[in-house]
This record gives C-alpha cells, structure tokens and sequence, in this order.
C-alpha cells in the first residue's frame, strides 16, 4: 500500500463506540462531510444504551451513512488515502461494527489503516476546520499551542493530560468512579427526565437558582487532579428523597437542584484545572472535549480561568463536543503525521477492538 505524504491527506474516518453511526471525510485537518445516525430515539426506552440493540442499528445504518458522506463531500472511496476508525475505548460490540467495516473497505480498495484512540479525537477535536478551512488555530499557530493541558469530560472519563504535543500525553488525573457525563445522565434518570438525560439536567439548571440547594464540591480539599462524582451524585438522590417525603411539588424545587448540580461539577473542574495551571506554569493553551462541554455554563466558565491565566483556550464547536467521526479524522492525520498508519493486510486483520483503552 501506497502511503501519500506529499498532499494533504484524505482520511475516512469512523466512529460506533456507542450509540451515534458516524462516518466523516476530511482532507488534511478540513472536515468535508461529517454524518451521524443517532439512536436516541432507539434507546430511549430502555432508559439508556443497550449494546446489543446498539450494535444491530450500527450494522442497519453503517452503509447508508458512508455512502452518503461519500455524496455529500463529493469524493469516491478512489479518492481516499486512509480508513481511521475508533479502535477504543467504548462499548465493544459496537467498537467491533466500525472495525469490521474498517477493514472490509481497506481488504477491497487496498487502503492503510489508522487505529484512533477516541478520547484523542475528543482532545484534538477543537482543531477541526470547516470544508473552507476556518477555525479556531491555523497551521502556522499549531508550534505555539505546545506544551498544553487537556481536559476530557466525556460519558465515561473525566481527565486532565500533559499534552507535550501530538501524540505525546501524560495522564494527570482521572476519574475514580463516575465521570461528569455519567453522573449527568444519571441524575437526569432520578428526576425521570428520560434518557438522555443529561442534556435536559443542563437545560433545567438554567431557571434555577445559585445556592439555593446546597450539595457538595466533589473531591474539593483534596491534593491530587482526579475526579469523582458518586458522593454528587447520592447527594442528589437524598435531597430528591427528602424533596418527596415532604410532599413538595417537584415543579418547586426541580430547577434549582439541577442548578446546584451543574455548579457542583462546575466547581470541581475548575479547581482541578486551576490546581494544574499552578502546578505546571509552562502550558501555553487548555484543550476541552467530551459531550458534557455541551453545557455553556460549563464552557464559558471554564474558558474564563483560561483566559484569566493568559493562556489560550481550544474548544470544539457544535456537534465535535459530542461523539463523531470528524474528530477521529483529525486525530487519524495526526497519526499519519507520526507514521502510525497499518499497511499491510496482516497487520490490518489484527487491529481488535480495545473497549478499556486510555490514553
């Protein structure tokens, strides 16, 4: 197999690491297309993922999303130089539906490989650029960002990397039990609000009040940059208990809660993030990624501490906060820049799924 190096690259990139059919095409860091299936709707009955069901819609709705973001960006499958797709972490049946057709597509068209780590994508995801080539860093800015910190605030991680530059991370904290998205969803099921719940936590905390329901700064005295959110969360399951004990309409307090709740989780990362900045003066720029930067509560207040130590702060806009294939596509061509490509057939046949994959 051929690998372009002269060019910019075409990369396919794939991503079913759990309930969203996505499959984009790029060339160079210029996302052309980026299409997703969601199965929300699906799933909904059932109060969150199942994997199976999961599965059997990645498998329904892989080959009518590829060949429509063939369409939409106008290219063929002739035209692209790599297949990436999402190896980990996520849920492993689902992993193995956007590997399977990975590797169907490189066996016909004979093209390399690029086993992407998600939450890379997560962490490069605010260096996407639109199909005209805008966006928040320009190429000649890119040696200026380095050494950076990340922060990754997904359903199932919530993390602080040293990231000296591309390819080269350092895990500083992680998550000890549940993660911020997590936890989100699963106060969003306590208040019955369906699934996903999470969102609609954010929507709620909107109309409420600051302070009015006081809950717990997870892990607020403690010395190191991990994160927690269990203690959160059985805080809220009481305060919801003792809300319905006392017969109080849940219209009268529901707003309020959430509130705090967002703030709890606000406050937490900012004091993590606040704690690395000071323990590591050399970063010149934080990145953010992960669904739960869907909330702009969280987003804006993180961006003001950055902006405060004088640092510049990366963060993916729309629908690159959540789960897509347009941030495997950057961090593919970042592999490709770090000769992290498969070539041969053998090699391609071996790439598993790694649903516990970490950075």
């Amino acid at each position: 197999m051929n690998i372009m190096r002269e060019k910019e690259p075409t990369i396919l990139g794939i991503d079913t690491s759990c309930d969203e059919t996505s499959i984009a095409i790029s060339v160079g860091r210029r996302v052309l297309s980026s299409i997703r299936a969601t199965q929300v709707e699906i799933h909904r009955e059932w109060g969150g993922v199942v994997p199976m069901i999961a599965k059997r819609a990645h498998e329904e709705n892989i080959q009518g999303v590829y060949e429509e973001v063939l369409k939409k960006a106008k290219v063929s499958i002739q035209d692209v130089d790599y297949v990436a797709v999402t190896k980990g972490p996520g849920l492993a049946i689902d992993l193995e539906v956007g590997i399977t057709f990975a590797k169907e597509l490189c066996r016909k068209y004979d093209k390399p490989l690029i086993a992407v780590n998600h939450m890379e994508g997560h962490l490069l995801s605010s260096l996407t650029l639109n199909s005209k080539g805008v966006g928040l860093v320009a190429n000649e800015e890119l040696e200026d960002l380095f050494p950076a910190l990340g922060l990754l605030m997904s359903g199932k991680h919530t993390e602080i990397i040293y990231v000296e530059g591309f390819g080269q991370y350092r895990k500083l904290g992680l998550t000890l039990d549940d993660a911020a998205g997590e936890a989100f969803d699963k106060v969003g099921r306590m208040l019955d609000f369906g699934y996903p719940g999470g969102p609609v936590v954010s929507e709620f905390a909107k109309r409420g009040k600051v302070g009015v329901i006081p809950l717990p700064i997870p892990l607020e005295r403690s010395k190191d940059l991990n994160f927690s959110y269990s203690g959160l969360k059985t805080a809220v399951l009481y305060k919801i208990k003792e809300f319905k004990e006392k017969d109080i309409p849940q219209k009268e307090w529901v707003y309020d809660l959430c509130r705090s709740f967002v703030n709890s989780i606000e406050r937490s990362v900012v004091i993590k993030l606040e704690m690395a900045i000071e323990k590591y003066p050399e970063v010149k720029s934080v990145f953010v990624g992960g669904g739960v930067f869907s909330s702009e509560y969280i987003l804006r207040s993180i961006g003001k501490i950055v902006k405060y130590r004088g640092l510049r702060y990366l963060y993916p806009k729309g629908d690159y906060r959540s789960d897509n294939a347009g941030m495997i596509c950057i961090a593919g061509y970042y592999s490709v820049q770090r000769g992290e490509v498969i070539t041969t057939l053998a090699e391609i046949e071996n790439v598993d799924r790694d649903p516990r994959l970490s950075l």
